[in-house]
């Protein structure tokens, strides 16, 4: 969520009204009606800033309208010990309940447990016990890097953890002797766990911030664990370097290529298929998925924001375009899937057992800002997904033999 009173005019104009009235909804009333008086809003969100102060207003005369008890000559009854107050009677809309309605696209609930309290819900102080004293952790936790794995599991980065490059696996028909290369996953889960299942070896090909992100978590792995026995049940999995400027995946130096949704961001992609191609042993298979253009004429809004959401603009290929550039790199195409549905499922699955654990395993404020931000680009991929202008592809590719006509000698 943002702070209202840092962010930028730009920043204003380009915010939805979603996110906006969540933003609201963490401040107080004094400083909403504050936040109106020093800042100019695009119309739309002017709109629903009177709005919100409106609902405000509402909730206060309500409260301050309430009847008092009238005085009477009779001697006053024995006080009975008061109840606790039911957790939804206290005006507070936990931030799970607010964020599953931001992301749903649906309304918080209405009347009294719809009104968002000014202050978080204070924890109740534990009794009979000392406080526990407050761990600094040692060093600064990266909060993207933990929402992807909350979101996406422990050591992976995108939807379906495991599943899909088992899927990718089969479509390439691995073989036990392969030497298998997964391009530009950002993380080594879907590498470890098809090494593990089918003992392979399996090489990690890495941009060099994240190569060296990974071999700095090794050593420091292998350093907790200086003086133990080896652990020889790990999977064969290699770090490797792999410059976009230049692509280079050797000289047939492996059987199985895979490679996961990135293609779109990469600048030269001719350059980095006809590399793949050298990389591909004879008889071996090239097996990825990426988005593609998927018809003609305007794109839809919901593209355009997409494609504006985006960390790295995109560079879309149509399906035959795709075809065309693999045969220019000397790669045959065997099949081509549209796995655009089955895509959008395994997205919306692992965003709601999110949703589910946030009520159970809370977030900091640091770490809500970084859900809030992946959860943005999410939002924008599935809708434009959900059009049918763009789709997700799975492309089934093995070298092409280029044979020679001698005549008569």
């Amino acid at each position: 969520m943002a702070n209202l009173s840092t962010v930028s005019r730009t920043d204003l104009e380009a915010m939805g009204k979603k996110e906006f009235l969540l933003s609201l909804q963490t401040m107080s009333p004094e400083a909403v009606k504050r936040f109106k008086s020093m800042r100019k809003l695009p119309d739309d969100l002017a709109r629903e800033l009177e709005s919100y102060l409106v609902k405000i207003q509402q909730v206060q005369t309500k409260n301050s309208k309430a009847p008092k008890r009238p005085k009477t000559s009779k001697a006053p009854a024995p006080k009975q010990a008061k109840k606790p107050s039911v957790a939804a009677d206290d005006n507070y809309v936990p931030f799970p309940d607010r964020f599953k309605a931001w992301w749903n696209g649906t309304e918080l609930p209405k009347g009294k447990d719809g009104t968002i309290q000014k202050h978080a819900r204070a924890p109740k102080p534990s009794v009979g016990k000392p406080a526990s004293p407050v761990l600094q952790p040692e060093e600064p936790v990266d909060w993207p890097d933990k929402i992807r794995e909350r979101v996406w599991g422990e050591d992976f980065a995108l939807p379906g953890r495991a599943s899909v490059i088992m899927s990718m696996a089969k479509a390439a028909d691995l073989q036990p002797d392969d030497v298998v290369a997964d391009i530009l996953p950002e993380c080594t889960g879907p590498a470890k766990a098809l090494a593990a299942k089918h003992g392979v070896p399996v090489t990690v090909l890495l941009q060099q911030e994240t190569l060296d992100k990974f071999k700095l978590e090794k050593q420091k792995a292998e350093k907790a664990n200086a003086g133990k026995d080896p652990d020889n049940t790990e999977p064969k999995v290699d770090l490797a370097l792999l410059d976009l400027g230049k692509p280079d995946f050797g000289i047939r130096s492996f059987d199985k290529m895979l490679c996961r949704e990135v293609m779109c961001f990469i600048p030269e992609r001719s350059e980095f298929l006809k590399a793949a191609a050298a990389g591909l042993r004879g008889g071996g298979r090239f097996v990825f998925y990426d988005v593609m253009e998927m018809g003609d004429g305007p794109e839809p809004d919901a593209v355009v924001a997409w494609r504006e959401a985006e960390p790295i603009p995109p560079n879309l290929w149509t399906v035959s375009e795709y075809t065309k550039h693999l045969f220019d790199a000397r790669l045959e195409t065997k099949s081509n899937s549209n796995m655009t549905k089955s895509y959008i499922s395994l997205v919306e699955a692992d965003w709601r057992r999110v949703m589910d654990g946030l009520a159970t395993d809370p977030l900091p404020r640091e770490g809500v800002d970084a859900l809030m931000a992946e959860g943005r680009i999410w939002q924008s991929r599935l809708a434009a997904l959900k059009t049918g202008r763009i789709g997700l592809v799975r492309f089934v590719t093995s070298l092409r033999t280029i044979r020679s006509l001698s005549g008569p000698s």
